[in-house]
């Protein structure tokens, strides 16, 4: 009886061991930063080149893919010669927007979290905005860049520092000149931001930004990842640089330069650590 009870006991440990293993906590999250210059003024053509990259990155196991700055619009308000009707005309509203349905789309297929930079229309207003999809192709939320300088003749600023709630942690959101304002940067702390991400489309590379950003994740001990049409930036919580690559001196092209040798595009990819 005895023996029994030990064989059984000897089988029953074989067969926990056998079994199948309790799945290992991932340690990060790969995010996706899609570095590619704009066409100005052309929605359907910065859609249709942003489309390709963004699944290829999902394809390669990104679960947080980010755009630039006003991808859609390619920087429109760059531009003033652009008469202002037109201009206001590349404003969407969201959530029914047209490209904003198709982004929206993309993200629930390729179930990513999408942030998009777009030009937002509301009313008579418009906003430079990054919008947050989640992968079920809803909208998690969408920020409003704060420091406009030159954009405000025709933008309105908004007036949050605006933080989400991902299964990655909370990722707060800004825009490109935001990372100038330490007020600015430091609501995300207050808000208990995880990591920050920071499409761009203005000063790039080590003289003109880095610093700025690596003081921003120094002061507020947080994760920036830096979105550029000709860099790829992400920090440490220390102001280190934990990964950068500059793609060329160039935010825009023409349409007839579309495919050539300045039309340098890349994905890059950042593994970020997530937060315990």
């Amino acid at each position: 009886m005895f023996a029994a009870a030990v064989g059984l006991l000897a089988f029953l440990e074989i067969a926990v061991a056998d079994g199948p293993e309790k799945p290992k906590q991932a340690s990060s999250v790969r995010v996706a930063g899609i570095v590619l210059k704009w066409v100005r003024g052309d929605k359907e053509a910065n859609y249709r080149r942003a489309e390709p990259m963004i699944r290829e990155a999902a394809a390669a196991g990104a679960k947080i893919v980010c755009t630039t700055e006003c991808f859609l619009d390619g920087y429109a308000i760059a531009d003033k010669s652009i008469p202002l009707d037109e201009y206001r005309a590349l404003g969407e509203p969201i959530p029914d927007g047209k490209y904003f349905q198709r982004l929206a789309a993309l993200a629930k297929e390729l179930k990513i979290h999408l942030l998009a930079g777009m030009l937002e229309a509301d009313g008579d207003a418009r906003y430079n905005t990054a919008v947050l999809l989640g992968p079920d192709g809803t909208l998690v939320g969408k920020y409003r860049k704060q420091k406009l300088g030159h954009e405000s003749v025709r933008n309105t600023p908004g007036e949050e520092s605006k933080v989400f709630d991902t299964p990655y942690g909370r990722m707060g959101v800004m825009i490109c000149a935001d990372r100038t304002e330490p007020d600015i940067v430091s609501r995300y702390r207050d808000g208990r931001a995880d990591f920050i991400l920071c499409p761009s489309g203005g000063m790039f590379g080590p003289k003109t930004n880095d610093p700025i950003v690596q003081a921003r994740s120094r002061e507020n001990k947080l994760r920036i990842v830096f979105v550029h049409p000709a860099e790829f930036l992400s920090t440490a919580p220390d102001g280190s640089i934990a990964a950068q690559t500059l793609l060329g001196d160039r935010l825009l092209v023409a349409r007839d330069e579309v495919g050539g040798e300045t039309d340098q595009n890349r994905i890059l990819y950042f593994e970020l650590p997530l937060a315990r």
